[in-house]
């Protein structure tokens, strides 16, 4: 669990690192608190995170989301978070960006693509 809580707290850094001066303060302090609960072993508090990023529909929730998908330890996280994935309608997008790619590097170029507010 250690090695994918140092790792995801670096994909949280740079995503909400991408959105500062685009998100008001209140929603960048919400949104940083939500993708914080992903860092949980709790599944409960990764499902209810994951449903409030899916709702929301930024597509910046996309990076942090798709981490969860391949890396989180607990396995319903995981497809939890695959399921939210295909709300976003990215589907063919995600599959090209992160083709041939460790999760890192897919994840590093998802946060290239959806690292700001686009929609």
């Amino acid at each position: 669990m250690s090695d994918y809580t140092s790792q995801i707290g670096s994909v949280l850094d740079k995503v909400v690192a991408g959105s500062k001066g685009i998100m008001g303060m209140i929603d960048q302090m919400l949104y940083k608190s939500l993708v914080g609960f992903l860092k949980s072993d709790d599944y409960e508090a990764v499902a209810t995170a994951l449903d409030q990023l899916t709702k929301e529909k930024k597509n910046i929730s996309i990076p942090p989301i798709y981490f969860v998908a391949k890396a989180h330890p607990n396995e319903r996280a995981r497809a939890k978070a695959a399921e939210c994935l295909k709300a976003f309608g990215q589907d063919q997008m995600i599959s090209e960006l992160t083709a041939g790619k460790n999760v890192q590097d897919a994840t590093h170029a998802l946060i290239n693509e959806y690292g700001n507010f686009k929609g």
